[in-house]
């Protein structure tokens, strides 16, 4: 009787030990094991904004057994990510992360910010902040994708690589949806590493085909890394080359850029930004076949600028496509592709008047704080106008309302390189064609939470191509 009791008193403070530190903020009655994943599964992504409106801009939800504080005020985010950002240095790395190795090893997820790479840590400039240089390698690409002699064997090992990258990141769900051992990790962490080590062996399982995606890529990545090291005559200005010839100066230890390291750092530059991106582009264009005004007024743009077969240099990008930012803009805003950014606090802190104890899961709401009405009056409908320098919408704004990429020291390393592609990427796509919703499309589209948004079933589109008239 007596072993009974304590087993039970242990898996009680065992459950419960999370909450007993962050009680005093407010939040919705959870549940034992699962917290509050049934309301995840009910709402959506939007249950972070019901909750908003009901218990105020900080407050307690419960992944599982893992309770999180959301924030979801633009002045907050402030305070979180920048005015307090030595105490909230490191990422939390929920369930899904934990079940995926290659994702943990790379700079998203690393644990201290020394470990960050680029100029302040080892005098190294990967070029992710020079825009003309970023905009000249992405001409470059675009330019050899159309070049009829290129290799059909590297094309087809490329998209095999990207398709694999998607479903590795895709699989890795936030909700009861995901694999067991990820389930596992939401509701008894303790059981996650072992059910998975488990699961993994079994063929047929969604963790059997997650480590065989893995594998893939890891190894993938592994050989390129290798074949690179054995090339003394690097002279190439890629990011891999960089971090290599780094790696062999006085300056950095071979002990800090392991083989590992560089496969996972390299993996991330190359490919963490495909599903972002892509994800941003299919909202654009499903948001602008909507609204035939908002097309009309974007393709009078791009037309203006100059021929067909005349490539827009970076100073192009960023002076004389005014509309297409805000296009790509309120589209961020309208479907914000990381929702959620996760933080753990590294010392006892007070944020919006609480005090959070070390280890305790903060994470800022962008997307929520993204349909704020203060900041955007009718945040459900899509508008552009809403970024133009000169509205008083965008004057009245809090400065960090609208934060897509990020906020502080720890925002995203690549957002010139991705707000460049995907310019030039929607410039080529409006040059030739116009796009409408497809029949086949379900209306509003369903949306699910994994390490990234998705849309659940994508985006069913129709592509015409232009003519003169049109």
């Amino acid at each position: 009787m007596f072993t009974l009791l304590a087993l039970i008193g242990g898996l009680l403070v065992y459950l419960y030990a999370p909450y007993w530190g962050v009680r005093k903020v407010p939040g919705p009655p959870s549940m034992p094991f699962v917290g509050h994943l049934p309301l995840l599964a009910r709402y959506g992504p939007d249950v972070f904004s019901v909750l908003a409106k009901q218990y105020g801009p900080i407050y307690r939800f419960h992944m599982g057994r893992q309770p999180l504080i959301i924030i979801a005020d633009a002045e907050l985010c402030k305070e979180a990510g920048i005015k307090k950002f030595k105490d909230i240095t490191n990422r939390s790395i929920p369930s899904p992360i934990s079940a995926s190795p290659l994702h943990q090893k790379g700079l998203f997820f690393s644990r201290l910010a020394t470990d960050v790479i680029g100029d302040a840590a080892f005098g190294v400039n990967f070029g992710l902040s020079r825009p003309h240089s970023v905009c000249d390698s992405i001409k470059s690409i675009s330019v050899n994708n159309n070049n009829e002699n290129a290799s059909a064997s590297d094309d087809n090992e490329v998209s095999d690589f990207i398709n694999q990258h998607i479903y590795s990141t895709t699989q890795l769900k936030m909700d009861l949806s995901g694999s067991l051992s990820i389930i596992l990790g939401l509701l008894v962490p303790v059981l996650q590493e072992p059910f998975r080590h488990i699961l993994k062996r079994i063929p047929g399982t969604m963790d059997w085909k997650i480590e065989r995606t893995n594998k893939k890529l890891s190894g993938r990545l592994d050989e390129i890394v290798e074949k690179r090291m054995k090339d003394r005559s690097r002279s190439s200005k890629d990011f891999l080359s960089l971090i290599l010839n780094a790696r062999e100066t006085k300056a950095v230890s071979e002990n800090v850029f392991t083989p590992d390291y560089i496969s996972a750092v390299t993996y991330e530059h190359l490919l963490a930004g495909s599903a972002t991106t892509s994800f941003t582009l299919s909202s654009v264009v499903y948001l602008v076949a909507g609204h035939p005004q908002v097309e009309k007024k974007l393709l009078q743009e791009i037309d203006a600028f100059g021929p067909v077969d005349q490539i827009p240099t970076s100073q192009d990008l960023h002076d004389k496509f005014p509309y297409l930012d805000q296009v790509i803009k309120e589209a961020m805003r309208f479907y914000t592709v990381s929702p959620l950014v996760a933080r753990e606090t590294s010392n006892e802190v007070k944020i919006g008047g609480y005090l959070l104890p070390k280890g305790t899961w903060v994470w800022i709401a962008l997307g929520v704080v993204a349909k704020d009405p203060i900041n955007f009056p009718e945040p459900e409908k899509f508008k552009p106008e809403r970024f133009d320098p000169n509205c008083e919408e965008m004057k009245r704004r809090h400065p960090y309302a609208f934060i897509p990429f990020g906020i502080g020291p720890r925002a995203c390393i690549g957002k010139n390189f991705s707000l460049q592609e995907i310019k030039l990427s929607l410039i080529h796509l409006y040059r030739k064609y116009l796009f409408r919703h497809s029949p086949n499309m379900e209306n509003p589209l369903e949306l699910e939470y994994g390490i990234v948004l998705n849309f659940k079933h994508g985006v069913k589109l129709r592509a015409i191509k232009r003519t003169e008239s049109c």
